[in-house]
């Protein structure tokens, strides 16, 4: 028996036959073998086609009627055909059972044709559920920072919200579509139609259910892995290279559970270990933690910085017992890597918390030490001896620092200063730092001579010493003394500058500078000198510096000479630290028990050459004895800073010569007493404090200025905090007239601010000195009387000022460093002519939530010539961030653009030459009209950018756009970090591929959730200088390369996020 199924088709669509002709085809040779006969035959009238199509009556004809319907979109009635089907499938059911099968098959497919209301309705009742769950989301979590899982959920609910969208609008369109010239539904677009509304149900309810177990904030005490440290790279130094991969050797053999890295000083330990840090990740340790020792070490300290880097909170009071339980309970389930730098002593790790290694799988310890003793101390299973650099790579080092190298200087005095420095980087890095562009014959000879200075009994120490009491030998006087100075604080502290400075200026080290704005000048001179000849180091921490530890022990050698009285006391970092002896005290000039346990002090000292005491620090400090100052006449610098004390000596007073006073954070200390009451107090002379410059009363609890503060005649710096103001009625004069400097730290819980501000402003622009300012004016009018009316701004250059204009939040977003030139405008409807005018005279501009704003052009771009940082945030209606063709920012270093809703481009116009010439980071986020980062014209005028970051730009597709008109020049030629951040559309760097983009200085690629991104623009020479690649590795596994072979060498630079 035959059955036959008959289809017409429109020569129109000729084509479209051929291809289910094919289709029938394969259908006949994959399912029906040879019991299918297909056969094309034209007949009467001309233009219609027909396909004869015999099946055999054991064929599953229910099946294949199905696919024929689906494939050529035939014209039949839904009702019509779904009974012919029944009619088939019950004659052939009783004899052939996979007709059953079959009409399951084909009833399931006709299911999305039927109830397409019903359909609907439950499409939009479970999109209005997920809208509602959404909506709750962003409402817990609008003042937090969200996870990276919770904002891939957001947008994908916006991308099934736009697909509903979609579908509303079909809806009518398929209900009214007829076929048969309107006889009968159109079936198939039926059947699209429902088949999209189940998906989309599908997707609706498994985005609900997964916002019920997705973490929503992100964890701010989120451990991360592994911390990255400064440090330098060391790509020449085969030495080091060659101990550092001795030692991943000893971290992947069993055995080795605990490692000792020992070299004389200088020689680059903590360089090393730096290093090896940085190149850890969790893939072998669960946790990375690096602790600096140092000489000054205590068991509490080595418990604060670990506790610190896991995020344990630990009290001040609470007992090392207490501590130790808690390190030991959250690691002895983690497979730990323990990196101690700058061991001097055995340290009982066990009694500090840390499990034992041996008895834990994957679990090591690495220490650096100077001494190999203390390394077999500690119980070290391998020693690795970190050696002097080889002769070439010292050389390289030396040409390095020293630069350019006179043709007058002979070879042989340039060798013989070079062997001098024993292939230490550290002594290499010094010395060459003193010789850099001396050209200078005598210069050179003379340091020769000073380094072949005969030395009995030297030690590795000594011989070290030796080599950097030279450079300290040729600094001047007045540099010397800072940098001795500068040996006060703790090991490996971080030193303000700000605060350095304007002790050195206490001192008397800047007699000649009269002014407070000479005097920062002079000291910044003096810190770049230092800071060039390698005698201090620049910290993480912006305005920061730091004393490298044999620096440090150099100035603690030259402070106590041979057969002299020492100069300084210096016991700083010490825990439990008990008071000096009293002969201690007697000849030193400088005291510095700072970052201590001290807890009391003697009733009264005979210190009659001390000019500085730093006590700051001491959190257990409550009380000094009221004599206690009675016999340091000299004194004329007092930091009380961070101590507990309650109240102020009245021996204080008495201090004649006294400079500054620095009680920030004194949060105890709730007044700061008339001085009318010390009058009547015997050892104090009338005049006291009559040379008080510095003053320092943030964080404390005074409430009011008494008015005795502004009777001080020569107070040039007052810092105070917003509270301390919380008394002032705005009737008496507070503010000194003569003062220099005023900083005023705005708390956030002060809500009376507003009022306190209109009245204070009436009391700045009285102040004819007035030149270094930091103040929150609330509102537009208040900076406007300010700039109108100051009787000193803007006539003369200021030293420094941070404006903060309109909404306040507590603190800065944009890290300014040192604010000579800050200006924040917040909440704006307009560009106000002050502020503009402000503009000339900052270096970093901060623009937040303006209203009305659509480019910074309207600001002037001559206002902003000397921008160096800018930060645009939150301003709806700005499209892009510069419009014109002559516009040249030449200063601007840093620029951010955050949460901008319409921004198009970085640059509206032709981007003049050198219009960007400085610009050295690029920072985009969350600006959803974005499509691409940079044209390629624009990128050719980055020459010195060397990061991009953008994150969360929902409709970037490019990063560099392809432009014909570039045909010569270099791209991005100092690029070295790329991070790119949820760019869903993203699919690639640069379409087009350009000889022009080389990207040679990569040295970091960071690619997360930019899964469309398939390749990257990487070739062989990028492996000179490229470190890292992270990313996803469902993402770098899907990547396509020209080449395995380069594949392969990629491959040892991936590191995974996952």
């Amino acid at each position: 028996m035959l059955t036959w199924c008959h289809a017409n088709i429109d020569p129109i669509k000729g084509q479209f036959c051929n291809k289910h002709l094919a289709e029938a085809e394969v259908f006949k040779n994959n399912n029906l073998g040879s019991n299918i006969k297909v056969s094309i035959s034209a007949s009467p009238p001309p233009h219609t086609l027909y396909y004869t199509i015999m099946l055999k009556s054991n064929v599953m004809i229910s099946r294949f009627s199905n696919c024929i319907c689906n494939k050529l979109n035939l014209k039949f009635c839904r009702r019509m055909g779904i009974a012919i089907v029944g009619i088939i499938i019950q004659a052939l059911s009783c004899c052939f059972p996979p007709t059953v099968q079959a009409a399951k098959y084909v009833f399931h497919r006709a299911n999305y044709c039927l109830k397409l209301k019903k359909k609907f309705q439950v499409v939009e009742d479970k999109m209005t559920t997920l809208t509602k769950i959404r909506e709750d989301v962003r409402s817990e979590t609008r003042k937090t920072r969200l996870t990276g899982v919770c904002e891939a959920w957001l947008q994908k609910v916006e991308s099934i919200e736009k697909k509903v969208n979609n579908i509303r609008a079909e809806y009518y369109i398929t209900m009214e579509s007829n076929c048969l010239s309107g006889c009968c539904p159109n079936v198939y677009a039926r059947y699209n139609y429902g088949k999209l509304l189940m998906q989309t149900t599908d997707e609706i309810l498994a985005l609900s259910e997964e916002s019920k177990t997705m973490d929503k904030i992100a964890n701010r005490r989120e451990l991360r892995a592994v911390e990255s440290m400064p440090v330098k790279r060391f790509e020449e130094q085969t030495t080091m290279s060659h101990t550092l991969k001795e030692l991943f050797t000893c971290l992947k053999t069993r055995e080795f559970k605990r490692i000792g890295v020992w070299g004389m000083p200088g020689v680059g330990k903590t360089t090393l270990m730096g290093t090896l840090n940085n190149l850890m990740d969790d893939e072998m340790f669960d946790i990375v933690i690096w602790v600096t020792v140092s000489k000054d070490w205590s068991p509490r300290k080595v418990q604060d910085d670990i506790a610190r880097r896991l995020k344990l909170n630990v009290e001040k009071d609470e007992s090392d017992t207490s501590v130790a339980g808690k390190l030991h309970s959250y690691l002895k389930s983690k497979r730990y890597l323990l990196l101690l730098d700058d061991v001097w002593k055995k340290i009982d790790l066990l009694s500090i918390g840390i499990p034992n290694c041996e008895e834990l799988d994957g679990c090591k310890v690495i220490l650096a030490s100077r001494d190999l003793k203390v390394c077999n101390q500690m119980g070290t299973d391998r020693n690795v001896k970190l050696e002097t650099l080889q002769n070439d790579e010292a050389r390289r080092l030396f040409l390095e620092k020293v630069g350019e190298v006179s043709p007058c200087i002979h070879s042989e005095v340039f060798e013989k200063i070079l062997e001098q420095c024993g292939n230490l980087p550290l002594a290499i890095v010094t010395v060459g730092m003193a010789l850099r562009r001396k050209y200078s014959k005598s210069v050179w000879n003379d340091t020769l001579r000073s380094l072949l200075s005969p030395a009995v009994g030297k030690t590795d120490l000594d011989e070290m010493y030796e080599l950097l009491r030279f450079s300290y030998d040729q600094l001047s006087d007045d540099i010397k003394n800072c940098f001795l100075y500068a040996a006060l604080y703790p090991d490996g502290h971080d030193i303000y500058i700000d605060d350095l400075i304007e002790y050195w200026k206490a001192e008397g080290f800047f007699e000649d500078c009269k002014s407070f704005a000479d005097a920062h000048d002079r000291g910044r001179h003096i810190l770049e000198t230092l800071l060039d000849a390698s005698m201090l180091q620049r910290s993480t921490r912006p305005e920061h510096v730091q004393m490298h530890q044999m620096l440090r022990d150099v100035a603690m050698k030259i402070a106590f000479p041979n057969g002299e009285s020492p100069k300084f006391l210096v016991k700083t970092g010490v825990k439990k630290q008990q008071i000096p002896e009293e002969k201690e005290w007697e000849q030193v000039e400088r005291i510095s028990l700072m970052s201590s346990d001290l807890n009391c002090l003697p009733m009264q000292l005979n210190c009659p050459e001390l000019t500085t005491l730093f006590l700051q620090s001491n959190p257990v400090l409550r009380v000094i004895p009221e004599t206690f100052f009675v016999r340091m006449s000299k004194l004329r610098v007092v930091d009380l800073s961070n101590t507990e004390i309650q109240f102020l000596p009245k021996s204080l007073f008495a201090l004649s010569n006294l400079r500054g006073l620095n009680l920030n954070g004194c949060r105890h200390l709730k007044a700061f007493p008339s001085l009318k009451s010390y009058l009547l107090v015997p050892f104090v002379k009338y005049g006291h404090l009559e040379n008080l410059e510095l003053l320092d009363i943030r964080g404390t609890g005074i409430t009011c200025l008494a008015t005795e503060v502004r009777k001080f005649p020569t107070l040039r710096s007052l810092k105070v905090s917003s509270t301390n103001f919380a008394d002032y009625v705005g009737k008496a004069a507070t503010i000194p007239q003569q003062l220099e400097e005023l900083i005023i730290d705005v708390e956030r819980n002060d809500t009376q601010w507003n009022s306190k501000a209109q009245a204070l402003v009436h009391e700045l622009v009285k102040l004819e000195n007035l030149n270094a300012l930091r103040f929150f004016f609330p509102d537009v009018e208040c900076f406007k009387r300010f700039t109108e009316y100051s009787v000193a701004w803007p006539d003369r250059s200021w030293r420094a000022f941070q404006f903060i204009v309109g909404l306040h939040d507590g603190g800065s977003k944009l890290s300014v460093g040192r604010w000579s030139g800050y200006l924040r405008f917040a909440g704006g409807a307009s560009i106000p002519q002050g502020v503009q005018a402000t503009l000339k005279h900052a270096n970093a501009f901060e623009l937040l939530d303006h209203e009305v704003v659509q480019d910074l052009s309207e600001f002037g771009m001559k206002n902003m010539y000397g921008l160096e940082s800018c930060r645009v945030e939150g301003c709806k209606e700005i499209e892009y961030i510069f419009v014109g063709d002559d516009i040249t920012l030449p200063c601007l270093k840093k620029l951010h653009a955050i949460d901008l809703p319409k921004l198009r481009g970085i640059w509206k116009g032709i981007v003049p030459q050198n219009g960007l010439a400085s610009l050295m980071l690029l920072d985009l986020r969350r600006c959803p009209s974005l499509t691409m980062v940079l044209t390629l014209s624009a990128a050719q005028q980055l020459c010195l950018l060397e990061e991009l970051r953008v994150k969360n730009c929902s409709n970037i597709t490019e990063v560099v756009g392809y432009e014909e008109t570039v045909k010569e020049g270099s791209i991005l030629p100092k690029l070295k970090i790329m991070i790119l951040n949820n760019l869903p559309k993203l699919d690639c760097i640069h379409k087009e591929e350009s000889p022009l983009l080389t990207w040679r200085a990569l040295e970091k690629i960071q690619i997360n959730n930019c899964l469309l991104l398939c390749k990257l623009p990487l070739r062989e020479h990028n492996l000179d200088a490229l470190c890292t690649i992270r990313g996803e590795k469902e993402w770098w596994d899907a990547l396509k390369w020209k080449d395995s072979t380069l594949q392969e060498k990629f491959q040892l630079l991936y590191k995974s996020d996952e």
